[in-house]
C-alpha cells in the first residue's frame, strides 16, 4: 500500500515539474506586481480626491497621512491575494 502512495506523489511531482505549474514566478513576483498595480490605484484615486477637495476649498491645505497609505496597502492586499489564488484555480483541459 505505500508502495502505491508513494509512487502517486512521484507522479504528481513530475507533472508538477514538467508542466511548470509551481513558479516563483507565479507564485511570488506576479502578485506583487499586481500588489504594487493596486497600492498605486488606490494612492493615486486617494491623492486625486484630496487635491480636489483642497482645490474647491473643502481643506485648508494638503497633506497625505499614514491612513492613506494603509487604506492603500488594502489595494496591494486585494490584488495580491486575487493574482495569487488564481494559481490554485482548476484548470480545464
Amino acid at each position: 500500500m505505500k508502495d502505491i502512495t508513494v509512487s502517486g506523489v512521484r507522479v504528481r511531482k513530475e507533472n508538477v515539474k514538467k508542466n511548470g505549474s509551481f513558479s516563483v514566478k507565479n507564485f511570488l513576483v506576479e502578485p506583487i506586481k499586481s500588489g504594487l498595480f493596486g497600492f498605486a490605484i488606490f494612492i493615486t484615486i486617494l491623492i486625486a480626491v484630496k487635491l480636489f477637495s483642497y482645490a474647491i476649498g473643502t481643506y485648508d491645505f494638503f497633506a497625505l497621512e499614514i491612513t492613506d497609505i494603509e487604506l492603500s496597502f488594502i489595494g496591494f492586499v486585494l490584488l495580491f491575494l486575487i493574482r495569487f489564488l488564481e494559481n490554485f484555480k482548476e484548470k480545464d483541459n
